[in-house]
């Protein structure tokens, strides 16, 4: 064979492999540009769980991930992890700095903000240098962004608010609740848990005095006003289907608008949310809690559901727990509390 045609034949092979080489380099570049154009595209619903919940940890809280360090006479804000492993739909990973003999952590809607710088200003106001007690604020998303954003600026001032990823709704008060125990186990220690809700008021030093009294268990203890297996309603607000619930009656429970909690019982109600379905009214559910625990409920007096018209605004000789006090009431009931001690 010529040196003319081997030359040839070596040009072609050259000129094949180049073509080949460019037509794969050219696959996988446009291979990486269809998937960078795809990522950029992706709507923000689309984001996976965990990078959500993470970015609006960042958010609500308004830290620098990188620069932890924002601070209140009650809570600090932890460092945070990269990986997000609550059980709940829990965002807030501030901490409190001490121990306290009693944790108070109140329910409350996104736009409720009168009635949360009403209870700060009352009840809820931490008057020493090292309290017994402290409180905080449980609060849900909202779609309203002007509600948001008062939101973000009134944690920043109080830093007493423990957040979810969920949007607030009636029925939601469960997920509301199992949040506000998963952050009380895990970012503070306490001897005992009052759970309220915003339009209640709270006799704090009578509280303290009955959970420190002899005859009160420092275990065990769920404490309320006493619903004794009370038959599920089939109609009217708080209906409940066949489907979601099928027994004659429910377990045992305290309402919702207060009941306190020993620190044991509301660790092992968290340990238990695995193994117990959801269900939308949360003072039942805490109810088949304590019936899984095998928790029994001791009953109180002074957490009143209802008054005697003659004490409207005013409390009783028993009053705890006063549910369905308005803005209006509250300071009324609290100035009258200081002399009923």
């Amino acid at each position: 064979m010529s040196r003319k045609r081997v030359r040839r034949i070596l040009v072609v092979l050259a000129l094949v492999l180049t073509s080949c080489v460019s037509f794969q380099l050219g696959l996988v570049w446009n291979s990486r540009s269809y998937s960078s154009d795809t990522v950029s595209e992706e709507p923000r619903e689309e984001l996976n769980d965990k990078g959500r919940l993470q970015e609006m940890v960042f958010r609500e809280l308004k830290i620098d991930p990188l620069n932890s360090t924002a601070k209140s006479s009650s809570f600090t804000t932890t460092s945070l992890s990269p990986q997000i492993s609550h059980k709940t739909f829990l965002i807030t990973r501030r901490s409190c700095m001490q121990h306290y003999d009693l944790l108070m952590i109140i329910s409350s809607s996104p736009g409720n903000s009168k009635r949360r710088k009403i209870i700060r200003k009352t009840w809820a106001f931490e008057r020493s240098a090292k309290p017994r007690w402290t409180s905080v604020f449980l609060v849900a998303q909202t779609r309203d962004e002007a509600v948001s954003n008062v939101l973000l600026d009134e944690d920043e001032a109080h830093k007493d608010l423990v957040r979810a990823s969920y949007y607030d709704h009636y029925w939601n008060q469960t997920r509301k609740i199992k949040m506000g125990f998963e952050w009380a186990v895990k970012y503070c220690n306490f001897s005992f848990l009052l759970k309220v809700d915003d339009d209640v008021f709270v006799h704090v030093p009578r509280v303290l005095s009955f959970l420190s009294a002899p005859t009160t268990p420092k275990k065990m203890f769920y404490a309320g006003n006493h619903y004794t297996n009370p038959v599920p309603f089939r109609g009217g607000k708080w209906k409940v289907t066949y489907e979601e619930y099928n027994e004659t009656r429910y377990p045992d429970f305290c309402p919702g608008f207060g009941y306190v909690l020993s620190h044991d019982v509301v660790r092992a109600f968290v340990d238990t949310f695995s193994s117990l379905p959801f269900f939308r009214l949360d003072d039942v559910y805490v109810g088949m809690l304590a019936s899984k625990n095998g928790i029994n409920i001791t009953n109180n007096v002074g957490f009143e559901v209802w008054h005697p018209p003659q004490y409207v605004c005013v409390p009783t000789k028993d009053t705890l727990v006063r549910h369905d006090v308005g803005e209006e009431c509250q300071m009324k009931m609290f100035n009258l509390a200081i002399f009923l001690q």
